[in-house]
């Protein structure tokens, strides 16, 4: 008999009951089926868009009209479309993430947790807050109809400036702040949502609206409160046109998820399973952004303790797993920026900025490693394999270097995914070779198979389907 070992599963909480992974690949699914309903797809390469140095990572990406706007060491940088960077400025910290926005009259407004800082577009001007009631520790800030606004770190309080501030030295009043109450919490950050703003605590997420009262404009949302908090001050991001994604503590419950608000409303995305594995990680410096490639909407979330990416995909609903090289290392993008409609992201471990591209099959260069594990096939007897034949994109060969005749890699588990075989290569096909197959043969028997496909050559790489052809 013929059985299917792609599925849309994930790596369950036992392996011995799914082991199911995707790695540096995503699912797509055809609204009609064709030759396959479900196929799985390379994830975007990094090309390089400029180096600003070694030492260090990139602290903050941002980007107004045709312009980008970076962080790395002390400096402050405008970037041009050809990547050329200029020195705007210093700032009084080397290290740690910076947060910036732009009030959408030429002004940008910097936080990097010491001192704040205003970058006027028009004059090339970078100055230092001076104005003594500003929250200078403030790790965030964000922009809302007009104002600036900041937690003050420690308290649930949020402050914000007067109207269309521009004076560094003249921006906020120490009488203009609220606080979020629902959960006698701390804030972790301010964020915009749409046309409010969401105070995300430790413990609470709560909604405020401009009532354009006199004394103070903001005001809590009637209804707009989710009993969970921001696990992270950067595992937040804005998501497709008018969605929120962030990873959530769950007081209550004691651990995190990730959810996904829609209006005042939030649906948790993260499944039992990749919750289990969420769980495991240290979530306290987790880093988020998104992106849309391709007619997908992807959430890329990343936990630097313990070396580990994810990628949800909002169009399918489904997790894959993103490494960096032979390592399995996280991937190296940890904050991004949406420029000149394109997705740029910063590296973590130094000054370089990317492209996040389609059609680039490597990281910089270094080639990505793409791997999937397919469903167990098990019986309580012996199971014989007289064939494995996984359907490719062919033909897909380079004309030099590594990927000339790019080989597909199977390793066989007959033991649940405990322990795994010798790799046996299959070519994918040199250019032009589009009959090409890959096709392993007399495969034995074993009460319980997994069969794991991994490349590593820089080649467009499709799964269509695999197939094994068995015997009881």
């Amino acid at each position: 008999m013929r059985y299917p070992i792609f599925g849309i599963g994930q790596q369950g909480k036992s392996s011995n009951v799914t082991a199911q992974r995707r790695v540096n690949l995503y699912v797509d699914v055809q609204p009609q089926e064709d030759k396959t309903q479900i196929s799985l797809h390379p994830t975007p390469g990094l090309t390089l868009f400029t180096d600003l140095g070694d030492a260090g990572p990139v602290r903050g990406l941002y980007s107004v009209g045709d312009t980008m706007y970076a962080v790395w060491g002390d400096s402050f940088y405008s970037i041009d479309a050809a990547g050329t960077a200029t020195d705007r400025g210093t700032l009084n910290t080397a290290n740690g993430r910076v947060d910036m926005v732009d009030n959408h009259a030429g002004v940008i407004g910097i936080q990097d947790g010491t001192n704040g800082y205003f970058y006027t577009i028009a004059s090339a001007t970078f100055a230092v807050v001076t104005d003594a009631q500003h929250i200078d520790t403030a790790e965030s800030l964000a922009y809302h109809d007009g104002y600036f606004i900041y937690p003050r770190p420690g308290t649930g309080q949020f402050f914000i400036s007067t109207a269309d501030a521009t004076d560094v030295a003249d921006m906020m009043s120490a009488t203009d702040f609220a606080t979020a109450e629902k959960s006698p919490d701390d804030l972790v950050r301010v964020f915009t949502a749409n046309t409010e703003i969401l105070l995300c605590g430790e413990k609470s997420l709560e909604f405020f609206s401009n009532t354009g009262a006199a004394d103070f404009p903001y005001a809590r949302v009637t209804g707009g409160v989710i009993e969970l908090g921001l696990a992270a001050i950067n595992a937040i991001s804005r998501f497709g046109q008018s969605s929120t994604m962030l990873l959530a503590n769950n007081a209550v419950q004691g651990e995190v998820q990730v959810i996904r608000i829609d209006g005042f409303q939030y649906t948790t995305v993260s499944n039992p399973e990749i919750d289990t594995i969420f769980n495991t990680y240290t979530t306290n410096n987790a880093t988020a952004f998104s992106y849309i490639k391709e007619g997908h909407t992807f959430f890329q979330l990343s936990f630097p303790a313990d070396k580990k990416s994810w990628l949800y995909d909002g169009t399918t609903n489904l997790w894959s797993e993103l490494t960096y090289a032979a390592t399995g290392a996280r991937h190296r993008a940890e904050l991004g920026t949406d420029y000149q409609n394109k997705m740029y992201v910063g590296d973590y471990q130094n000054g370089k900025i990317y492209k996040l591209t389609s059609g680039n099959y490597t990281d910089n260069s270094v080639p990505i490693i793409r791997e999937v594990v397919g469903r167990h096939i098990f019986d309580e007897g012996y199971v014989q394999i007289s064939r494995l034949w996984a359907d490719m994109e062919q033909g897909v060969g380079l004309n030099a270097g590594q990927g000339v005749d790019p080989q597909l890699i199977l390793q066989v588990s007959k033991d649940g995914g405990h322990s795994w075989g010798v790799e046996k290569p299959s070519s994918i096909g040199k250019i032009g070779e589009y009959t090409k197959r890959c096709i392993w043969r007399r495969l034995g028997r074993g009460y319980d198979w997994l069969f794991r496909l991994r490349t590593s050559d820089p080649v467009k790489t499709v799964f269509i389907g695999a197939y094994v052809d068995t015997s009881g």
